[in-house]
């Protein structure tokens, strides 16, 4: 996959912005896909407003390496998601560290 993707295209006197993805766990467009997500982009945040198995199996590191790869590629600062653990749903916010400003470090001395 190319290393950051815009989310801006123009086309003639339009501007095309990408505002909402559609993500699907499969090796090959077209077959059968064992999972899907919803995302939402708003400004530099990402909301990942849904997040569906086929045979309710939990997302694992790898779904979510390659969620924060996609969010990297985007610009994306921050990414929004609900993590459902024991039936109870726990709002997660996760820094794309990679695309933070660096904040000077401010000391004080005598």
């Amino acid at each position: 996959m190319q290393a950051g993707m815009s989310r801006f295209t123009q086309v003639g006197d339009w501007i095309f912005e990408v505002k909402m993805v559609r993500a699907l766990r499969v090796q090959e467009f077209g077959q059968p896909y064992s999972a899907f997500a919803s995302i939402t982009v708003n400004g530099d945040n990402l909301y990942i407003d849904s997040q569906m198995t086929r045979l309710n199996e939990d997302f694992n590191r790898d779904d979510y390496m390659s969620f924060y790869e996609f969010c990297k590629q985007l610009d994306a600062k921050e990414v929004h998601y609900d993590k459902v653990r024991r039936g109870r749903r726990q709002p997660r916010i996760v820094a794309i560290e990679e695309n933070q400003k660096p904040l000077a470090k401010i000391q004080l001395v005598k």
